[in-house]
């Protein structure tokens, strides 16, 4: 494995001999050293396909031991894409000759400070208490980019082809994911979702499959809750983690640390009998396949509730398929269950003497009609 170093890095380890060999594209990466949050980051960007990975508050014996950490990096990042066990063994395999080179091609640093500059953009997703961030990597390599021919490209589907290609395999992806059905409170009216989901995902990305299955905007705070199989007849709709079939929660993941202090201690949830965590820093398939509650915007306190109707052993896919559905659901802001059956209600009957003002606000809220097209469309291009 080839890493070409930028001065920055070469003088973070020290190195002062190179190897003047070369390697495949897909077997060379450009790293850098810089400091998001105030820690010390490498970033590393696959010549091949402008893929990246990121180590983050690296220490000394992490620098000491420098091609092990890399090693285990591109592993976890490879895992969070859905790349098949035995592809991720062959491609580490290349560990086996590892050397550096000085950064030099203008092309491939270019491309490396960008992915630099995304890193810095997504400081406020780092997770503090890891050295891999997959997942900020993730948000990275599912970015439209352009290459030296100007041609677009996402740098996770060109590392899907470079690895086909390189090892001769159709399918590269072979991941677990869960069938869920979501069902979205709204009284007399209903809006059910279907919809599969790689159990790799954390409950961040759960959370922007959920925005584009309900046409919300993420305008609001949300959080979640997962309950076990345990009844609690101790709470009542007014809770936060109450459940509607009387399950008792056990874990509330919220958006950020800052969200997880508020609720442990404003909110008191130090007192309770669930864990706190932070959203970023959970996968589904910690918890699946219990019940979750997922409540969007506190004002309308949107609640929808997810059941788990299957476990997919070998999903050849790590982005999520909608399957099916019905039901429109609410236009942002439009006050709740109750403010949104007087909202049918007008939009409902073209005599009603508020019907053309209502459409025209519904259409600054960005309200649609159910559109399973649209959704899948959506997904697609979101994931």
């Amino acid at each position: 494995m080839l890493i070409q170093a930028t001065k920055k890095l070469r003088d973070e380890l020290n190195l002062e001999e190179f190897e003047q060999k070369e390697r495949p594209a897909l077997f060379s990466w450009h790293a850098n050293f810089l400091r998001i949050n105030r820690r010390k980051t490498v970033v590393l960007v696959n010549d091949a396909c402008d893929y990246t990975v990121i180590l983050y508050g690296v220490k000394k014996d992490d620098l000491n031991h420098f091609p092990d950490r890399v090693k285990e990096g591109i592993k976890r990042s490879f895992e969070r894409e859905g790349i098949k066990g035995s592809l991720i063994e062959k491609y580490l395999s290349q560990f086996e000759d590892f050397f550096y080179q000085k950064a030099k091609n203008r092309s491939h640093i270019a491309r490396m400070n960008n992915s630099c500059k995304e890193a810095k953009r997504f400081a406020d997703r780092f997770n503090e208490n890891e050295i891999y961030q997959p997942q900020v990597a993730k948000n990275i390599n599912n970015m439209l980019r352009k290459n030296d021919n100007k041609d677009y490209f996402y740098p996770d589907k060109s590392l899907q082809q470079e690895l086909a290609e390189y090892y001769g395999e159709k399918d590269v992806i072979e991941t677990k994911a869960a069938v869920l059905k979501v069902e979205l409170e709204l009284g007399k009216y209903e809006a059910w979702r279907k919809v599969i989901v790689p159990l790799s995902y954390t409950f961040r990305e759960l959370h922007n499959v959920l925005q584009k299955l309900y046409n919300w905007q993420d305008y609001h705070l949300h959080e979640f809750f997962v309950y076990s199989e345990e009844k609690d007849d101790t709470k009542n709709w007014n809770h936060g983690e109450y459940h509607r079939n009387g399950y008792k929660a056990i874990l509330n993941l919220t958006i950020n640390q800052d969200n997880l202090e508020y609720n442990k201690y404003e909110l008191n949830y130090q007192d309770e009998d669930f864990e706190l965590a932070v959203e970023n820093e959970v996968k589904l398939k910690d918890v699946l396949p219990a019940r979750i509650k997922y409540i969007y915007d506190y004002g309308d306190n949107w609640q929808h509730y997810l059941e788990t109707e299957k476990i997919i052993e070998d999903y050849k896919s790590n982005q999520p398929t909608f399957l099916e559905g019905d039901g429109t659901a609410p236009p942002e802001d439009v006050g709740g269950v109750g403010g949104f059956d007087e909202f049918m209600q007008i939009i409902s009957n073209p005599e009603h003497e508020d019907y053309e003002s209502m459409l025209e606000w519904a259409k600054n809220q960005r309200f649609k009609e159910y559109d399973p097209e649209e959704i899948k469309t959506k997904l697609e291009r979101h994931f």
